[in-house]
């Protein structure tokens, strides 16, 4: 029989990130921007903002978040796509906006080198169910940059 295979390409990083959101029940879409891969709940080195996040919010978040440090060229490493993980955080931010969208997940983001952008390893995202989807407009043209 047939036995289904997955073919991807390598990619490299400078660092990893976790990006997402949660519907708080009190607050409403909350989003998170943390040192991701498999240390991001031992280190607990995070932001949070409700949304929406506007760039210069993003650029906040990243700014505390203490293991981002390291992608700034320390010590003469390359520097991280800090713009491009910014542009991610607001992107997740929009799609929070979208009420079918209940939460979303990215971890690892891996954050390449500055002008490379950042490129989502791994992804979870939790919609509404079908019978409540009627009428809203498609997902993919809301992420649209």
């Amino acid at each position: 029989g047939e036995v289904p295979i997955l073919v991807q390409s390598m990619a490299t990083g400078l660092g990893e990130a976790l990006l997402g959101f949660r519907r708080d029940p009190q607050v409403g879409p909350v989003i998170l921007l943390a040192a991701g891969g498999t240390l991001a709940e031992v280190w607990r080195d995070r932001a949070v903002r409700m949304a929406p996040v506007t760039l210069e919010d993003a650029g906040g978040m990243i700014a505390e978040v203490r293991a981002f440090r390291a992608l700034e060229g320390h010590r003469g490493a390359p520097r991280g796509d800090m713009a491009a993980l910014a542009a991610a955080v607001v992107a997740m931010s929009r799609l929070a906006e979208r009420p079918e969208v209940l939460e979303a997940e990215v971890n690892p983001l891996l954050v390449r080198a500055e002008g490379q952008g950042v490129l989502a390893l791994d992804a979870v995202v939790r919609v509404a169910a079908m019978v409540e989807l009627r009428g809203i407009e498609p997902l993919a043209s809301s992420l649209r940059t």
